[in-house]
């Protein structure tokens, strides 16, 4: 018999117990993996739309629409030197899109139904706001 082995059947004797308490526990990593992906993508949902709200807002009742445009391109210029490349112009203009095209029901419900931000991406090109309701 090999040398692991027979130091493996010491603490283990009964393989078949330990083979269940590897999956149980293999299960527990799983589904808390799980769990733990499915509340950051809610979580980085909501706060994509909240930004967009926010800009959103402060262009528009500020009377700021005019050069709305260059703060959004200030705001990603700020960001992307505090936070890193991944908060540029352009996804800023998705966030604020987001917030033009779903309330905030909207926003909660696509979390619930696990849509993730790429989804919700791919929902902002269907023009017809019906269609867009159908598959949010």
């Amino acid at each position: 018999m090999d040398r692991n082995i027979e130091y493996l059947d010491t603490f283990f004797p009964d393989r078949q117990a330990e083979g269940q308490l590897f999956q149980d526990v293999c299960f527990l990593i799983e589904n808390t993996r799980q769990r733990f992906a499915t509340t950051a993508n809610a979580e980085a949902c909501m706060m994509h739309w909240q930004i967009g709200k926010r800009i959103k807002e402060d262009v528009l009742y500020n009377k700021r629409a005019e050069y709305g445009k260059q703060i959004v391109k200030n705001l990603a210029f700020r960001l992307s030197e505090r936070y890193g490349s991944g908060w540029g112009y352009e996804k800023l203009k998705h966030c604020v899109r987001s917030a033009y095209l779903f309330s905030e029901d909207e926003i909660e419900y696509a979390m619930r139904t696990q849509l993730t931000w790429t989804h919700l991406r791919t929902l902002m090109s269907i023009d017809d706001e019906l269609k867009r309701s159908f598959y949010v």
